[in-house]
């Protein structure tokens, strides 16, 4: 293959089966406490495990654990350690391992977005926002091999939380000697089936079988090459070519072409994925409420699903995904509202507000730079155009997006969120107050309070119930825009062996062959 002779070095030459895979863009980090993105996480599962993870069938089973027995209250979960589990350096994996990881994880300094998902861990709320220290997390370690994990309440999706990137287990030597550079080749300790020997910025990150994996005889490929893909069109023509094995995406104008050429290859799974557009609630004037619905209600979801992403995805007036498990969401009145009655509405609201035609809204739409991105951000501006909003479109890569976001550096931001593990609360946290990830820095005490009511609540129908409350007083302040919900689109390639059209769309690398 072209890319093998091109870009083989002599650390993979006696490499027999070397599968090729795209990501969406270039890493920023491949930490779990602190990575971002799908192009990231899918890389993460080939190198690092937890207490749980996810099976090739997309199941949450047991890893680094071997036994998992709660008490009577399901508050108090006892873990049972493999003992045949090694780093990569060859130093046995124990519970001060993992109680290391959750520590770090949770502690402030590290500044992990996904901490607050985890604030079911007892003590696990006042340790992360600096009240007490991260000794007083709930998990504790009796002996080498057993682990107990103290929970402030039941927690229907615990389980499936610690099979998460996040959760996974890090190596404490790498990270107390080499700092944040701890993550790169020749630094990097690995737990799981494949460890990362080479990463060249921006072409191609190489992970090569850990032999020390304790799975290590089933695992049937022997290297896989990560290349960050930014632009769809190119991954496509280089999967055409051959020189690609997996693509995570496609030019929704290319549906046809792949359906006529590639049926048996296209790969569509739901997902739990929505992309929206964050407003910075922080600035004026978009902490006015109206400005935020104005913006809102005049985009057209149903023409940009439709006929920019070819019906590929589903229109998102809600926060939570329709694949999400024991959950009823909310319908806002405002989606049954012709699009045309709407955009008067905006118009309106924008005009109480002080705006028009002769002192229109401006502000910055902030997108990266993948193709559809731009195409998304194009017609978004047309639409607010028509009620009087004069936005100047600026495009930047992943990792800018990402920074100026932590940094509330943005007027209107497009993004992103990936639900780590099946449960509507991670969605509902876009915009809860003590949230990392509320990038809009949209605080209503209220919808805080009622995610809290959930959170004692144990009875999965009335725990949804009250999540569906919660969300639909919350689509009330707009303090984001969602547009869609993300399907996972892979085209996978023939020789490929052992793919799986799962939830999230991700087979990890050591469930895979390749044909002979």
């Amino acid at each position: 293959m072209v890319i093998c002779l091109a870009l083989g070095t002599s650390n993979t030459a006696l490499a027999t089966k070397v599968l090729h895979r795209a990501t969406s863009s270039e890493p920023s980090t491949i930490d779990p406490h602190i990575a971002l993105g799908n192009s990231a996480s899918v890389i993460i599962d080939d190198l690092f495990i937890g207490l749980m993870a996810a099976d090739a069938d997309g199941n949450d089973v047991f890893a680094l654990a071997t036994d998992h027995q709660p008490d009577e209250a399901g508050l108090i979960h006892t873990f049972t350690l493999r003992q045949d589990a090694v780093w990569s350096d060859g130093t046995p994996i124990t519970s001060a391992d993992v109680l290391y990881s959750f520590r770090r994880l949770m502690d402030p300094k590290t500044a992990a977005r996904f901490a607050s998902n985890l604030f079911f861990f007892k003590n696990a709320r006042a340790v992360n926002t600096g009240q007490m220290p991260v000794e007083e997390l709930g998990v504790s370690a009796p002996d080498d091999y057993t682990v107990v994990i103290e929970l402030e309440k039941q927690t229907p999706f615990f389980l499936s939380a610690l099979a998460t990137n996040a959760l996974t287990i890090v190596p404490r030597q790498a990270i107390e000697a080499h700092g944040l550079g701890w993550a790169r080749p020749g630094n990097i300790i690995v737990n799981g089936p494949y460890n990362l020997t080479e990463w060249l910025p921006n072409t191609q990150m190489t992970l090569t079988k850990n032999p020390q994996f304790w799975d290590a005889d089933q695992v049937a490929i022997d290297e896989v090459r990560y290349y960050p893909t930014d632009d769809a069109g190119t991954g496509l023509k280089r999967y055409r070519a051959d020189e690609l094995d997996i693509i995570l995406s496609f030019p929704p104008e290319q549906v046809e072409l792949l359906q006529k050429e590639y049926a048996d290859q296209i790969n569509v799974s739901p997902n739990l994925g929505l992309f929206y557009w964050a407003i910075n609630a922080s600035r004026e004037p978009f902490d006015d409420v109206r400005v935020r619905k104005a913006l809102s209600i005049a985009i057209d979801r149903e023409g940009i699903t439709q006929k920019l992403l070819r019906g590929l995805v589903d229109p998102a007036w809600g926060l939570v995904p329709p694949a999400t498990q024991n959950y009823d969401p909310p319908v806002p009145e405002i989606a049954q509202v012709p699009f045309a009655e709407r955009q008067q509405q905006a118009r309106d609201l924008l005009k109480e507000t002080g705006f028009s035609p002769s002192n229109p809204l401006k502000l910055e739409l902030r997108y990266d730079s993948k193709e559809e991105a731009r195409q998304i951000a194009v017609a978004v501006s047309s639409m607010w155009r028509q009620i009087g909003v004069e936005p100047a479109l600026k495009a930047s890569d992943f990792r800018a997006i990402t920074a100026d976001v932590r940094k509330g550096n943005f007027d209107v931001i497009r993004y992103q969120w990936y639900a780590p593990f099946d449960d509507p609360s991670t969605f509902l946290n876009l915009l809860k107050g003590d949230s990392r990830t509320n990038h809009s820095e949209l605080t209503v005490e209220e919808f805080d309070a009622m995610l809290l009511a959930a959170d004692e609540e144990t009875d999965l129908q009335k725990r949804s119930e009250l999540l569906s409350q919660a969300e639909a007083l919350i689509l009330e302040e707009y303090g984001v825009i969602p547009i869609y919900f993300a399907k996972a689109q892979r085209v996978v390639k023939n020789r490929v062996l052992g793919w799986k059209n799962v939830t999230g769309g991700n087979t990890p690398s050591r469930f895979l062959d390749l044909a002979e």
